[in-house]
């Protein structure tokens, strides 16, 4: 048995959305004290985009009162080695012009998320929205 589940970020907030990937991340160590295995894919796209990028630098998101990064990075590199899957969309990408080069390590890159969604609630995924 396994807790499969499409996280489906948007949030640009930084802290919103460190304090929500920490919410996953303890949802996915609560599945394992109770022995169940989790299969989470999170999907970043709209303002979550920019967490995504390991720089703002040169992307639509940079501005003086631009998110620190590093919370959120840490964040996704715990999520990556429990074994969760981080997927950018890269229309925002391009809507955003984070470069296919300035993804963090660990992330794929899908053309629309969108599809990807559909097609994990699809394969019995639950969908959860964090906007």
């Amino acid at each position: 048995m396994a807790a499969r589940c499409v996280w489906d970020f948007t949030t640009g907030d930084a802290r919103r959305f460190c304090d929500r990937l920490s919410l996953v991340i303890d949802s996915a160590e609560d599945f394992a004290k109770r022995g169940i295995e989790s299969d989470f894919v999170l999907l970043l796209h709209a303002g979550a985009t920019q967490f995504g990028a390991r720089t703002l630098r040169g992307t639509k998101f940079d501005k003086p009162d631009a998110a620190d990064l590093a919370p959120a990075h840490e964040l996704l590199q715990r999520f990556a080695g429990m074994g969760g899957r981080i997927v950018v969309c890269g229309i925002a990408m391009e809507r955003s012009a984070i470069a296919e080069d300035n993804v963090i390590d660990g992330a794929t890159i899908e053309r629309n998320v969108f599809v990807s969604s559909v097609a994990l609630q699809n394969r019995g995924y639950a969908y959860m929205p964090i906007s």
